[in-house]
C-alpha cells in the first residue's frame, strides 16, 4: 500500500463492504460503533480512524402548534423520500426541548455519545 501523505498516513474511499467491515471492526475495538463511513484514514496499513464526506441527515422544522397527526403524517413523507433516495438509515437531529422528541424518541433508535453526554452539532462554514 503507497503512503502518499504526512506521517505516513492514507486517506482512502471505501468502495466495498468488505472495506467498511474492516474499518467497523477497527473503530468497535474502541467502543466506537460508526454511523456511515465514507472514508478510512491508515498508518502504515491499519486503521486509525474514519470519516464521513456525505451524511444522510434530516433538518426538520415544523411549527410546535401541530397536532401528532399532521407530525405523524410529515415524518412518514420525510422517511418515504429517504428512502426513495436510497437511505436506508439517516440521522434527524432534535432538542430534547423540542415538541416532537417525544414523537421521535418513542418511534427511533438513537445514538448515545460515548462519554453519554448530549451531542453538539457544529457547523463549519467555508465563506
Amino acid at each position: 500500500m503507497p503512503y502518499n501523505s504526512l506521517l505516513d498516513i492514507e486517506i482512502k474511499p471505501l468502495t466495498s463492504i468488505e472495506e467498511r467491515e474492516e474499518v467497523k471492526s477497527a473503530c468497535e475495538k474502541w467502543g466506537v460503533y460508526p454511523i456511515w463511513i465514507t472514508h478510512a484514514v491508515y498508518k502504515k496499513g491499519d486503521v486509525i480512524g474514519a470519516f464521513c464526506t456525505s451524511s444522510p441527515t434530516v433538518f426538520w422544522w415544523m411549527r410546535p402548534d401541530m397536532r401528532g397527526r399532521e407530525s405523524l403524517l410529515c415524518f412518514q413523507s420525510c422517511d418515504t423520500l429517504m428512502t426513495q433516495q436510497g437511505y436506508d438509515t439517516y440521522i434527524i437531529p432534535c432538542e430534547q426541548e423540542s415538541p416532537y422528541y417525544k414523537l421521535l424518541s418513542n418511534k427511533l433508535d438513537y445514538i448515545p455519545s460515548i462519554e453519554g453526554n448530549d451531542w453538539r452539532l457544529f457547523l463549519n462554514k467555508s465563506y
